[in-house]
């Protein structure tokens, strides 16, 4: 196994010991609300040049 892995394995064991089934869940929320963070960002970031008001 990689040199990098076996550290990144050895957290990932450590909070499922410590957290158990409830670490997925969670983390899916977690994922899921960053992902809704940058589409937000990213919509506010846009210009309004695609609405043409009228007059």
């Amino acid at each position: 196994m990689a040199k990098t892995a076996v550290p990144l394995l050895a957290v990932f064991e450590r909070l499922f010991e410590t957290f158990g089934p409830f670490l997925i869940p969670a983390t899916l929320f977690a994922l899921g609300l960053i992902g809704y963070l940058l589409l937000y960002a990213i919509e506010r970031s846009r210009t309004d040049d695609w609405f043409v008001e009228e007059e």
